[in-house]
């Protein structure tokens, strides 16, 4: 198997595994546990509310920047925030 870094999405590497006969790729599964933690955080009071702190990878990714408006929705028991 050939292992090379690819960039899954802007601003987010990660070491892939490729197939030398069909060149299919994919991320082991312990590759795939680390990358996930990567981006867990923890939530924080602001006054009354919930916060969350959003990685500079994921912010770079969707364009957000401080004072960015964005949508906050809640889809299959998910939190989904886009860039408004």
């Amino acid at each position: 198997m050939k292992k090379e870094k690819r960039e899954l999405q802007k601003g987010i590497l990660a070491k892939v595994e490729i197939c030398p006969k069909c060149e299919d790729e994919w991320i082991d599964e312990k590759g795939y546990e680390a990358l996930y933690n990567l981006f867990t955080r923890k939530t924080f009071k602001i006054g009354g509310s919930l916060a969350v702190r959003i990685p500079k990878e994921i912010a770079n990714v969707i364009g957000l920047k401080e004072g960015s408006e964005v949508k906050v929705a809640v889809k299959e028991k998910k939190i989904v925030i886009e860039a408004a």
